[in-house]
């Protein structure tokens, strides 16, 4: 009998395991800075955000690490540690390009994407048999480090796990341009000397409180009777015990996926905290785009505009409801930036996201105004393109316009094409 194919890749009828890859991409921000002008390259440098040296450094290639300079340290003192450094603008419409372009690459291998952050997601593939896992997992990613260099110049680290927790501890063992497979069962044998904070969701203040009771370790706390940790950390215990052993129950869910929604959102969580009010707009109208598309792609109009931020440590969010339902990305963009700018009150943020809830199926509210009809055919148009060619085909004009609120219809100064390079 002969063996099934899938992607190219013999399928055995033997017992198989998931499969999952996590596509870190290597110093983002400064990588594509690099590809733009290669006499960077070797020299140490960092995209930065914010007026002058009060500014925060978003990202820093690799050779201004070895200053110690790091995402998040002000600008003063990565200048203190390394005076010949320099720095460039964070950039947000060549970033957010370039995010598309490397997502529309891991499409072809994988119609199971589901992006993580600007710089990172998360595919996931047929399982396969324990013998050959090994084997698959290290060609699918030589293959997708080979892509994103030759088509986009730049690297990236992939972790290959039977899980999405296991993926993505590996994808930032061995940076950059680093592969890393944890075979089924590997898990303990690889993280298990590590400390807890190498497991994502565990932070400073859970990590100091597992230190208290003597858990150091990825392996102390898979040591460490579940019981224990639900008298101290309620439902959170058994999360943290699952964790500990590589369990993850949490499956990757590209867009458009939930089954009978009940919203539709994106976030993404930023390197840093940033209070860049541009980068902050562009990235807020990018995610009100995909929540339009999603929403379109199911037939669904939401009344109900919901913004998510993290704000000194912790979530928060606003919502607005509106006077008829919508499925257009300015209408849900304009709503979440008024609802944002007031509550961040210029404070910076860690994670943003946009959400649209209240859903429903339908004809549209006013829809048959000839300015709605006019708009809505613009969305078909730009739909229709999307999924022909690729997001990366088209994105949101306020995208590339600074210093200017998303309501407002005249164009900004300092409009730069993607990837383009002043």
């Amino acid at each position: 009998m002969a063996e099934a194919q899938v992607s190219g890749f013999p399928v055995r009828p033997d017992p198989s395991v998931p499969l999952v890859l996590h596509v870190d991409m290597d110093a983002f921000f400064a990588g594509v800075e690099i590809r733009s002008d290669p006499r960077l390259r070797g020299k140490p440098l960092v995209v930065a955000g914010g007026p002058g040296d009060r500014g925060v450094v978003t990202a820093a290639s690799y050779p201004s690490r070895s200053f110690g300079i790091r995402s998040g340290m002000a600008l003063s003192e990565a200048r203190r540690r390394c005076p010949g450094l320099l720095v460039l603008p964070v950039d947000p419409a060549k970033m957010i390009h370039e995010s598309l372009e490397v997502l529309t690459i891991l499409d072809r291998f994988s119609p199971r994407v589901e992006p993580a952050s600007i710089d990172e997601a998360t595919l996931e593939f047929p399982p396969a048999g324990r013998w050959s896992w090994p084997n698959r997992a290290r060609s699918l990613t030589g293959r997708i480090q080979t892509a994103v260099l030759m088509e986009r110049g730049l690297s990236c680290s992939v972790g290959c796990g039977p899980n999405k927790l296991q993926a993505k501890m590996a994808s930032s063992h061995n940076k950059p341009r680093g592969v890393t497979v944890v075979p089924p069962g590997a898990f303990l044998k690889m993280f298990g000397l590590g400390k807890v904070s190498l497991i994502p969701g565990i932070g400073r203040v859970t990590e100091a409180s597992l230190a208290r009771l003597g858990i150091v370790t990825v392996g102390d706390l898979a040591r460490t009777d579940p019981a224990v940790l639900g008298r101290v950390f309620g439902s959170g215990g058994d999360w943290l015990s699952r964790s500990s052993h590589g369990q993850a129950e949490v499956p990757v869910t590209p867009a458009g996926e939930e089954p009978n929604p009940k919203s539709a959102g994106h976030e993404t969580t930023f390197a840093r905290d940033t209070a860049d009010r541009e980068f902050l707009r562009a990235t807020l109208w990018l995610l009100a785009d995909r929540v339009a598309r999603r929403l379109r792609r199911g037939g669904f109009t939401a009344r109900t505009v919901e913004v998510r931020f993290k704000l000194e440590g912790r979530r928060a969010s606003r919502r607005r409801t509106l006077p008829s339902v919508t499925d257009q990305a300015d209408d849900l963009a304009r709503i979440a930036w008024d609802l944002l700018e007031p509550a961040r009150a210029g404070r910076a943020l860690r994670l943003l996201g946009v959400a649209a809830s209240g859903l429903g199926q339908g004809l549209r509210e006013g829809s048959l105004l000839p300015s709605d009809r006019r708009r809505e055919r613009v969305s078909e148009i730009g739909d229709h393109l999307r999924d022909r060619f690729g997001e990366g085909i088209l994105l949101p004009a306020r995208v590339y316009r600074r210093g200017r609120h998303p309501g407002e219809r005249k164009p900004g100064p300092g409009f730069r094409r993607p990837g383009s390079v002043e």
